[in-house]
């Protein structure tokens, strides 16, 4: 049995961008790395900046069931 993850998905382009047990540093940085990438004439001074809240507004968070085995829907 597996515990919670989160499937951490981009809210402009729909794309998963993460599944995580938590979301840390290293996926907060992976989440800011996306919107760069992908929105650099909207964000690329911004970015660097974000906190952790601000950075979570431009994505939608789920919670997966740890008892559901299958794969998360994106």
């Amino acid at each position: 049995m597996a515990g919670r993850r989160f499937v951490v998905s981009c809210v402009h382009c729909r794309k998963v961008v993460t599944i995580a047990a938590r979301l840390g540093t290293d996926e907060l940085e992976r989440l800011r790395v996306h919107l760069f990438v992908c929105y650099p004439d909207r964000l690329m001074s911004l970015v660097q900046s974000l906190g952790a809240e601000a950075t979570l507004r431009h994505f939608r968070v789920e919670a997966t069931d740890p008892d559901d085995e299958r794969p998360p829907a994106a």
